[in-house]
């Protein structure tokens, strides 16, 4: 994958996104993390649930 943004710019999207992270669900983490990856790799972005109460992210082609 390509990034669209320089390294530094992108440790600080991951550092607001941990933060914005803190104390929500794994859903509402997941769908933050989906629009993170938007911004970073662009295309689109699938969130798979599993009944495990876990969140996979994927790309979509």
């Amino acid at each position: 994958m390509t990034r669209k943004r320089p390294d530094r710019e992108l440790e600080a999207i991951a550092a607001d996104l941990a933060e914005a992270c803190k104390g929500l669900c794994p859903l509402e983490s997941a769908l933050l993390i989906a629009q993170g990856m938007r911004e970073v790799y662009g295309g689109e972005w699938a969130i798979e649930a599993h009944s495990d109460g876990t969140f996979l992210i994927l790309r979509k082609t």
